[in-house]
């Protein structure tokens, strides 16, 4: 259903807007604000729930008593992120889109392809008292840039994180040290197989994951330049070998699988029904909810070199729409971005929420220390996402087609992992199949 949503927005946007709107040509600053005769009104329309969205609501009051007379900002949660992105598209063909739109990461590149939104550089640039770019964690910053410029600016960031069952990986023998290596993962789940019968090994198998094997290894997921060149992505290119890696602990039966959902995979683990997990950064706290203990929490796996491969970056970020709205709102947006993304909100944003903070200050936070001390998983996900490097394979693919993308990946990775296609054979129809995805999409987008 959340494929068939965002495939309905990407149609109804594209073919009820015509070509993308045009962005300002000059970008407002602090005179624009100033100039305006009474408060203004900022909507912000975002898809995070439960805890989440709790913990943004809580910062935008403390923006709203901040700035009370001058900016009112009013958000307001629209389902899910397909649900949010199907309406944000109508808004497209309708109008009344809002001020700033809050979506995941897997719609950035359609988001950039409406030409609705300003890049959130061109704003920090107009606005020099506001929010400072560097202040963002560089891997976050790589996520949204494209062609050298920020376009959005995050806002609940996850990454992917090694999860390990202490007592069963001692059993096996498995030394914690042998596991910063995808192919020192493979073995130790072959280990747990072979020595406690019970699975070594369990991920999802979204997308996202065979998009992190790849970023993983140094690689591009696809060409040319990961889609942040001009002209954009052309072409899927996964890496083979990690992937045909992964593959084979699944096929040697030394790995469990559980299908698309990354909560199957969680009660597996805290069921003690396997030795590894491969999850986001989410199943910390679907851990703890549980009450699951005896379980430790490792950076991702790399097969790349270091300097040049890492872990992909999930979440949110923040865009600010141009067209239909005023110079005064346009600055107002970046003000309650800026807010959002400083280390004043992040600190308590992220503890709440458990997404890991963007703003590289919020470690020299003694509230956070504390809070780092106290939860040890948490602090894994900080150094990771502070030792990302910010290189081509880590930005990930920007393609306005990537849930198509990911969806034609997946049918074929499942095919090839249960051992009914041959992997190599999985791997080039995958390629196939999702370059042509690609093709399509920038037919209909006029690229």
């Amino acid at each position: 259903m959340r494929r068939l949503l965002l495939a309905a927005a990407l149609a109804l946007a594209l073919t009820g807007c015509g070509a993308p709107a045009a962005a300002p040509a000059e970008v407002p600053g602090p005179d624009a604000l100033a100039a305006a005769t009474g408060p203004v009104t900022v909507t912000l329309w975002h898809g995070l729930g439960g805890a989440a969205g709790k913990a943004l609501d809580a910062q935008v009051a403390a923006f709203n008593a901040a700035n009370t007379g001058k900016i009112e900002l009013q958000a307001a949660y629209q389902g899910s992120y397909a649900d949010t992105l199907a309406k944000y598209a109508a808004a497209l063909r309708d109008g009344g889109t809002p001020s700033i739109l809050v979506t995941n990461d897997i719609t950035t590149g359609f988001v950039r392809d409406t030409g609705q939104t300003i890049p959130a550089q061109d704003l920090a640039a107009a606005n020099p008292g506001d929010l400072d770019l560097a202040s963002l964690r560089p891997a976050a910053r790589n996520y949204y840039t494209a062609e050298g410029k920020l376009l959005a600016v995050p806002l609940a960031t996850s990454m992917p994180l090694l999860y390990v069952n202490d007592a069963l990986l001692a059993r096996a023998g498995v030394q914690k040290l042998s596991l910063g290596t995808l192919d020192g993962v493979a073995a130790a789940a072959r280990l747990v197989r072979e020595h406690t019968g019970v699975a070594g090994l369990v991920q999802p198998f979204d997308g996202w994951w065979f998009e992190q094997l790849t970023a993983a290894a140094g690689r591009r997921y696809c060409t040319p330049g990961n889609g942040r060149e001009a002209g954009g992505a052309t072409a899927l290119t996964p890496a083979r070998t990690a992937i045909t890696t992964m593959a084979g602990v699944y096929r040697d039966g030394a790995g469990l699988d559980t299908g698309v959902d990354g909560n199957a995979a969680l009660k597996a683990f805290a069921g003690n029904q396997v030795g590894m997990m491969i999850n986001s950064s989410g199943a910390i706290g679907g851990l703890k909810q549980a009450g699951t203990t005896g379980w430790t929490a490792l950076p991702y796996p790399l097969s790349g070199d270091r300097a040049s491969s890492g872990a992909l970056i999930g979440g949110a970020a923040m865009w600010v729409d141009g067209p239909g709205h005023s110079a005064a709102e346009q600055v107002a947006s970046w003000k309650a971005i800026s807010f959002l993304a400083s280390a004043a909100a992040q600190a308590p944003f992220s503890q709440a929420s458990g997404y890991a903070p963007v703003a590289s200050a919020v470690d020299t936070d003694g509230g956070e220390q504390a809070f780092l001390a106290a939860n040890p998983a948490y602090d894994v996900l900080r150094r990771q996402f502070a030792d990302t490097p910010a290189v081509p394979a880590t930005a990930g693919c920007l393609t306005g087609a990537l849930s198509g993308v990911r969806a034609e990946v997946v049918d074929r990775m499942q095919a090839a992992f249960s051992g009914a296609e041959p992997v190599d054979a999985a791997l080039t129809e995958a390629e196939r199949a999702a370059t042509q995805k690609i093709t399509d999409y920038r037919k209909q987008a006029g690229q």
